[in-house]
């Protein structure tokens, strides 16, 4: 009688309780004994022995061999084994949401600086000269994390986020005294960005270490800190700029980001590693050591061998490259078409952000129940289908329903792809470093996008090009993350035929039990089938 180390890889799938059973079994520990086996069989198989297990259950246990598994669940060489819940993770939530409200709720805010640089600064800069301004804060906050990313890793989250705090606190009061385009340049776009920077890789990685089932849904509620931010920044400029003046109303908003700063740094507590893994002790050209710089503390190589994580990375940057067409040119396409005598087209990117608050709770319930990769994949879908929606807008009620659609779906997509990056990174000890690798393309893509789209909007005199330009950006996202789907469905088949890995813990409770049922049905309707048990 063969052994029964992996009996469950060959249950019936069309029911859900073998689907229940093979991920619970293959999340335990295999029967070390001929007794201990004939024990599991007596338990599951409902049987007086083993000799009632039928051979098709049945498979022969990998040899000794066999590499070390794949785990799909990797918060467990980490100082507290807590998660899910409890007054110190839900704090870390709200560390993140103050975190988030000032970084990407501060860039989201450019566009209410837009009109007023324009207009005011001594060197009668043009639109196209202003827009610099955001563009560079944007890179710095993004593409730089990849330096930012490392130091996370290696512990010095609080030493970013203090960091952060004073660079926004010196760029804000900077900024309100400034009346000159470099000046500007220098206070808003690089000191803003480097500190938005600082604290963006904590906002992000925080998080996901203290939830494992609930992550999708702690990490929405995180990220609604970015919709109000946008939202709340914008009014309060726009009410204090024209009563207290620009100068007061900028250090009014300073003054916000800085409290809301160091609440995140009192109440934060990043998980810790029990045992240092070999990467942060690693001297560039000499073994192990503690001193130097190393390249391994920055790029994470064997990210790059990995088609998951490739597959994210292209997907990611197509998805930046056109992610800010819409927020950029909503205003004045409304003004164009259906909106010229109504003042609400002013306030419609204030719409769209705060449909944004609904738009990354919702979607991360459905993740929670559904998996982080399926939801994303529709979320991406939907907000494909409100840019097609856009070409033909051309009312007043058209341009708010755009906004709202937009606004709700693009709330998602912010909130789940770092679910995903989390849930497809096999060491979550790399979690910061692969964060910064990430936002590199995501800084790329970012910089170069609105410029393209502008000159497509001056070659063209018409918005069709910039609408279309985005819309095909969201579709080439969606195709790379269905191909991300797939891949990670294969492997999936793989490990629930005892072949490459194991899911531990793999129950109701885990992130990996409905990303690994996802993957049976996926594998079922298109007739894909894993390897053959050896």
């Amino acid at each position: 009688m063969p052994p029964l180390a992996a009996v469950a890889v060959g249950l019936d799938p069309s029911t859900s309780r073998a689907d229940d059973e093979a991920i619970r079994v293959i999340g335990g520990a295999a029967p070390a004994t001929d007794e201990e086996a004939t024990g599991w069989a007596h338990g599951c198989g409902g049987g007086d022995g083993v000799d009632e297990v039928p051979p098709h259950l049945t498979m022969q246990a990998p040899p000794p061999s066999t590499p070390p598994p794949v785990v799909l669940d990797q918060a467990r060489n980490f100082d507290d084994e807590r998660v899910d819940g409890g007054l110190k993770a839900w704090l870390q939530v709200a560390a993140s949401f103050a975190l988030y409200f000032n970084h990407l709720g501060l860039v989201n805010s450019f566009g209410v600086f837009q009109s007023y640089y324009t207009a005011h600064l001594r060197s009668g800069s043009s639109p196209s000269a202003v827009s610099w301004i955001g563009s560079v804060q944007t890179f710095c906050l993004m593409a730089l994390s990849a330096v930012i990313g490392p130091l996370y890793d290696r512990g010095h989250a609080r030493a970013l986020v203090a960091a952060g705090t004073a660079l926004l606190a010196a760029g804000f009061v900077a900024t309100s005294f400034s009346t000159r385009y470099w000046q500007v340049l220098l206070a808003q776009g690089l000191c803003m960005g480097l500190g938005a920077c600082c604290i963006s890789v904590p906002s992000i990685a925080l998080v996901p270490l203290y939830f494992r089932r609930r992550r999708a849904r702690a990490m929405a509620a995180a990220t609604v800190g970015s919709g109000l931010g946008a939202t709340t920044y914008p009014l309060l400029f726009e009410s204090l700029q024209r009563s207290v003046g620009f100068g007061w109303a900028v250090r009014a908003m300073g003054l916000v980001a800085v409290v809301l700063c160091l609440f995140a740094l009192a109440v934060m507590r990043p998980r810790t590693l029990r045992e240092r893994p070999a990467w942060m002790t690693m001297r560039q050209g000499r073994g192990v050591g503690v001193g130097g710089l190393s390249l391994a503390w920055f790029v994470d190589t064997a990210a790059f061998k990995e088609r998951p994580f490739q597959l994210y990375c292209a997907a990611i940057f197509f998805n930046n490259l056109v992610f800010f067409n819409a927020p950029y040119y909503l205003q004045s396409y409304a003004l164009a078409h259906g909106m010229t005598a109504s003042g609400l087209a002013h306030y419609l990117v204030a719409i769209a952000n705060a449909c944004t608050i609904p738009g990354r709770i919702v979607p991360s319930f459905i993740a929670d129940r559904v998996g982080a990769l399926d939801t994303y994949i529709a979320v991406l879908g939907c907000t494909f289908l409100s840019l097609l929606y856009w070409v033909s807008v051309a009312t007043p009620a058209g341009n708010v329903a755009f906004a709202v659609l937009y606004g709700f779906f693009s709330g998602g997509v912010v909130s789940l792809a770092t679910v995903v990056v989390t849930n497809i990174t096999p060491d979550l000890s790399r979690l910061g470093t692969r964060l910064g690798m990430v936002s590199v393309l995501k800084g790329v893509g970012s910089l170069l996008g609105p410029p393209l789209s502008g000159a497509m909007l001056d070659a063209t005199g018409g918005y069709l090009g910039v609408q279309l330009f985005a819309a095909m950006g969201f579709l080439l996202t969606t195709v790379f993350m269905v191909v991300l789907r797939l891949v990670v469905a294969r492997r999936d088949a793989r490990v629930l035929r005892g072949e490459g890995g194991t899911v531990k813990d793999g129950d109701k409770r885990e992130e990996g039990y409905h990303q690994i049922r996802g993957s049976r049905r996926l594998l079922r309707l298109m007739r894909i089938r894993g390897p053959p048990p050896r």
